[in-house]
C-alpha cells in the first residue's frame, strides 16, 4: 500500500509543479510567455530525477 501512496504523491507533486510553471508562464507579459529551451531542459531533468528516485525507493522497499 505504501508503494501506491508514494507513487500517487509523486504524480501529484509533478502535476502541481508543471501546472504552477504553466500558470506563471501564461501570466507573463507578451514576449516572455514562451518557454526557453533551458527551462524545458530543467523541467525535464526534474521529472526524470523524480522518476529515478521513485524507482530507487520502490526497489529499496521491496
Amino acid at each position: 500500500m505504501e508503494h501506491i501512496a508514494v507513487a500517487l504523491a509523486t504524480v501529484v507533486y509533478l502535476a502541481l509543479l508543471l501546472l504552477t510553471y504553466y500558470a506563471l508562464l501564461k501570466r507573463s507579459p507578451p514576449g516572455y510567455n514562451k518557454p526557453t529551451k533551458k527551462e524545458l531542459a530543467v523541467i525535464a531533468l526534474m521529472v526524470v530525477a523524480m522518476l529515478v528516485f521513485l524507482s530507487l525507493l520502490f526497489s529499496g522497499l521491496q
